[in-house]
């Protein structure tokens, strides 16, 4: 029972992440690999968007202080989520022990932001580090074989080179500033501050804390939060406050989103989430296999209620034949009527916007992280490394220029090179093609939008490589009518809870990222995303990942 004037408590935990509603993992299972905690995002944007209709709530409070990361996309998201909730006339508390980078961004959405005294709020801006192993492996006599097409398609440089280039320098630079600047113009906005005073803050911290006693003394100074407070001192305002301290409120785990009722003769509007690395076979934890897709869209396309499909995607890329085969099947519900929209999440990249290419509707959240255009595949040749460094000889006939070329210890022959750079080249002519087709622009159009380069969601919807900049919810509304549908239903896909197969098979990924954590530093930063492709299978996969 949720008595009038209660206050609904939100703890965001560790990630927050796309994923469609499923029962939880168990205790156990997330005890034995470690694994980070996640707060699914449909559900807490749900849970807040309830609550604001709900009579009985009359505020939220939020802790901030186990948030870990949130994709610019997701943050923008729940900030909507937020400003709808204050638009019913009710008030968002927030309090942390510390304020991150994402916690930071949300809780300037809230009426008023408290600190613990010992606190501090961090805002280090957004980045891109790489590994870079080209002088190592020549030290050790290996070669990665880097094939791509898209001068900015860098995924695989790291291999070949002992830093990022100049170029590749300048293009993160800019789709970083575009989102450091949208976080900044909107923190500044909640706050009532400029953005340049932000920057100014940033700028002089290191000096303005050796002035200061404590450096949530330096956020209360510079407006970044409105008080300084102990728990108990938190108990006390948040009592003057709501009439509600935090042992009586309502714990989000005991309060679920209404979930909505099928009703006979109803249309509905289907949304599905897809997120992680795109593969063929079937979806293991945080990633999109394409036979788990087909599956779902089969069901879909037979479903007579389903009028259009929204399709949320969180993904940097994979396989792009697995990508093809989820586009194709898209296309196929289009030709059978059903409306098919896009919602990009924190990333559509590469073979995430292979998928999204056919959609009739693109809708991003402006810090989408999109474009990246572009396909390549890697060939390890460790035939110097068993020759020169082991003293191991490889030697033996075939029959033909292919024959032992599938053997790491044999270099690749020049056919070979020829055979893959050309492959490469066409299946990047094919993802053009489709682009073009897909946006009704011509090819020489998104040429110059293609070459692996990155693009932030408000640049997309400027350039033509997206529709719409809004939330999950304005795609779903814009389905319906794209649908001709004034009286539906939203069906959100619920995930089958995992069997015993995919929780063993994801403790073996965990245990192989255990492994290499513990090698002592000699494979430091090892993506485990690389460790999952296959060697001259082609790849349209950004370097940066969904999360």
């Amino acid at each position: 029972h949720i008595p009038e004037g209660s206050v609904l408590m939100l703890q965001p935990a560790g990630i927050i992440a796309e994923q469609n509603e499923s029962d939880p993992l168990p205790d156990w299972f997330a005890s034995l690999t470690g694994e980070v905690v996640e707060t699914p995002l449909l559900s807490l944007s749900r849970t807040i968007r309830t609550a604001a209709g709900d009579n009985r709530i009359s505020a939220l409070y939020i802790d901030f202080s186990g948030l870990q990361y949130a994709s610019l996309a997701a943050l923008q998201e729940l900030e909507s989520d937020l400003q709808f909730f204050r638009s019913r006339g009710k008030k968002v508390i927030a309090w942390s022990s510390y304020y991150n980078l994402y916690g930071t961004y949300l809780a300037s959405a809230a009426d008023a932001v408290y600190l613990d005294p010992m606190g501090s709020v961090s805002l280090p801006g957004y980045s891109v580090y790489r590994t870079y192993y080209g002088d190592a492996l020549e030290r050790w006599n290996i070669e990665m074989a880097y094939f791509h097409a898209g001068d900015f398609k860098s995924y695989g440089e790291p291999f070949i080179a002992s830093r990022m280039s100049p170029g590749l320098k300048a293009e993160n630079k800019r789709w970083l500033d575009d989102l450091w600047g949208q976080y900044l113009d909107s923190l500044a906005h909640n706050r009532g501050m400029n953005p340049d005073d932000i920057r100014s803050w940033i700028a002089s911290y290191p000096d303005m804390i050796l002035s200061l006693q404590t450096e949530a003394e330096a956020a209360l100074k510079a407006s970044l939060i409105d008080g300084i407070m102990t728990p108990d001192e938190l108990d006390r305002e948040l009592l003057r406050q709501t009439g509600v301290k935090r042992a009586d409120m309502v714990w989000s785990g005991d309060y679920s989103p209404v979930r909505e009722n099928t009703v006979p003769g109803r249309k509905e509007v289907y949304v599905l989430t897809a997120s992680g690395q795109i593969h063929e076979g079937e979806s293991r934890l945080n990633t999109i296999g394409s036979s788990t897709v087909l599956n779902i869209l089969d069901t879909v396309q037979a479903d007579s209620s389903i009028a259009a499909l929204v399709l949320r995607l969180d993904t940097g890329g994979g396989s792009a034949y697995a990508s093809e085969q989820i586009r194709r099947k898209l296309a196929e519900l289009q030709k059978k009527g059903k409306k098919v929209v896009v919602s990009m999440g924190g990333v559509t990249a590469s073979g995430g916007y292979w998928i999204a290419s056919s959609a009739d509707e693109l809708w991003t959240a402006p810090g989408t992280i999109t474009g990246s255009i572009g396909v390549f595949t890697m060939i390890p040749d460790f035939s110097g490394f068993a020759r020169e460094t082991l003293n191991l000889g490889s030697d033996g006939v075939g029959t033909t220029w292919m024959s032992g070329q599938g053997r790491l210890d044999q270099p690749l022959n020049e056919e070979s090179r020829a055979v893959f750079q050309t492959t490469v080249n066409q299946t990047y002519r094919q993802f053009l093609d489709l682009v073009a087709h897909g946006r009704s622009m011509s090819v020489e159009e998104i040429e110059p939008l293609a070459e692996g380069r990155i693009w932030t969601g408000l640049e997309a919807a400027d350039n033509g490589l997206a529709d719409y900049t809004g939330t999950l919810g304005q795609a779903v509304e814009s389905a319906a009518g794209l649908a001709g549908l004034d009286d539906y239903t939203v069906r959100y896909h619920r995930e089958t809870p995992l069997n015993m197969g995919d929780l063993l098979g994801s403790m073996q990924g965990y245990g192989l990222k255990g492994f290499l954590q513990g090698t002592g530093g000699f494979l430091p930063a090892v993506s485990e995303q690389i460790l999952s492709l296959i060697p001259g299978q082609v790849y349209a996969l950004s370097h940066v990942a969904n999360r």
